[in-house]
């Protein structure tokens, strides 16, 4: 009966788990850029950031990300059980649901890695000789918490010097308006590899779903082969995330950004991905709205245009929150299903 009880868990993981892959891709706002500006049709731009969104997912899938998730930011000898992996995911699913009817922009990023922490937080305290200070990876977890305030300052740093830079050398020497339309057609293709970079480590940096598929191939639940073909799969939701629900949220924010040059979507894009690039080198899951965010106001900054400093402040606050609220309802729930035997 236990047995049985297992395979469903694990079945419902791996659906789980394909499930966030699709929407990620159906909320990801990066072709916004590449729509407003115009470079291709709609639909092939939905294709090619789908395939370079689920490319990058499957080929960083052997470790990096998803195995800091999965495996490193656990302590030495601990293994997540299938409980705890569906008590991480359920609990950092319905932080993120509670978040959207409350019309608070939230980290799932955040969420995830907030609910393993209660969850581990929990399990130590109920398990005998299990100690609470050697069940986490602290040295990891401390690395995770810094890039999350680290990386969205890089962002915002990285794109101010970017825009003065290319404003000085190049754009400043542009005379008349004819020069300056030219030249942001030229700014179009460019525009256009820069988001699919982008792209690949957008779906490179996701740990969310393949994080859950790695835990179970580290506590063998899953072989190699069986969580390869998963990634795999993952990697087509992603695409098909974009490619079916995305297109409402990027057809919305390409309408808004008609206006927009080409020249300043290339500078945020390459200011996120090469953030992104890195922290995923480093196995370190961030989030990429946060980061974009950050790299829209470096180029306001740049520019001289005001700043909206109130409702910045706001989504602070719910950043900083998210994980430690994640963790109290991941340890809640952990806690209630040992209560009644389940773990």
């Amino acid at each position: 009966m236990a047995d049985d009880l297992t395979l469903v868990i694990i079945i419902i993981l791996i659906v789980l788990a394909i499930g966030l892959a699709f929407s990620i891709g159906a909320n990801d706002e990066t072709l916004a850029t590449l729509v407003g500006a115009g470079v291709v049709k709609f639909k092939i731009a939905l294709i090619i950031g789908g395939v370079a969104l689920g490319g990058g997912m499957i080929a960083f899938s052997s470790g990096f990300v998803a195995k800091t998730v999965g495996s490193d930011i656990l302590g030495e000898g601990i293994t997540y059980t299938t409980f705890m992996l569906l008590t991480v995911l359920i609990s950092s699913i319905l932080w993120l649901i509670i978040g959207s009817f409350a019309g608070i922009p939230l980290s799932s990023t955040h969420s995830l890695l907030g609910s393993v922490v209660g969850v581990l937080i929990v399990y130590a305290i109920s398990q005998g000789g299990v100690n609470t200070e050697t069940a986490l990876n602290w040295d990891k977890l401390s690395n995770i918490i810094l890039s999350w305030f680290l990386s969205p300052l890089f962002g915002l740093i990285i794109t101010y010097l970017l825009f003065k830079i290319i404003a000085k050398t190049y754009l400043s020497k542009l005379k008349g308006l004819n020069q300056i339309e030219k030249s942001e057609r030229y700014f179009k293709w460019f525009l256009l590899g820069s988001v699919v970079f982008a792209e690949i480590w957008v779906g490179a940096n996701s740990g969310e779903a393949l994080g859950i598929l790695y835990g179970l191939l580290n506590n063998g639940s899953l072989n190699l082969g069986q969580y390869f073909f998963f990634a795999i799969l993952c990697g087509i939701f992603a695409f098909l995330g974009i490619f079916i629900a995305a297109r409402y949220v990027i057809r919305n924010l390409a309408s808004q950004m008609t206006d927009a040059r080409p020249s300043e979507g290339l500078i945020t894009q390459s200011s996120s991905s090469i953030i992104l690039m890195i922290a995923t080198l480093f196995g370190l899951p961030i989030s990429h709205s946060h980061v974009i965010v950050f790299c829209i106001i470096g180029m306001n900054k740049a520019q001289k245009k005001e700043v909206d400093l109130k409702n910045l402040g706001k989504m602070a606050i719910y950043w900083v929150l998210t994980f430690p609220i994640a963790g109290i309802m991941a340890g809640f729930l952990y806690f209630g299903l040992n209560l009644i035997g389940l773990v």
